[in-house]
């Protein structure tokens, strides 16, 4: 994974794509996957009031603007998440097009075995321990 900078218009895009990459126009030929962090602004939050009030969920902080998704099903869309700048996550919530319309996805959930070859086995503090299953 890659990042690089945008230009000085992302603050009045409507639809944020490839056009608001910052110098060489290759990287967005080069690139398998394009998308733009953007932040939710009030005018978004406000669109968006029908689908959070039949989810029964919080305005969304920030979406990724997904523009090119090669070999993908979703691009020219947009996915809603909730930002926790502090420890940089972000929470993917739902999907929408670029006119706020709602678009059903799965919920996928991917479980990998090896998850259990990194779990400590012999914690003699139990404090420790349930610290450790609070994270993990």
């Amino acid at each position: 994974m890659s990042g690089t900078q945008v230009n000085g218009a992302w603050q009045d895009a409507d639809t944020p794509d490839q056009n608001l990459l910052r110098g060489a126009k290759a990287i967005a030929d080069k690139i398998d996957a394009g998308i733009i962090i953007m932040p939710a602004t009030p005018e978004d939050v406000e669109a968006l009031q029908p689908i959070l009030m039949k989810l029964g969920m919080a305005a969304p902080t920030h979406y990724l603007s997904i523009y090119k998704n090669r070999r993908g099903k979703f691009k020219s869309v947009r996915l809603w998440c909730h930002g926790k700048l502090g420890i940089c996550r972000l929470d993917p919530c739902f999907l929408t097009d670029h006119n706020h319309n709602f678009i059903p996805i799965d919920n996928l959930v991917i479980k990998t075995e090896e998850e259990e070859k990194f779990k400590p086995t012999n914690f003699d503090d139990h404090v420790v321990s349930e610290a450790y299953e609070m994270v993990f």
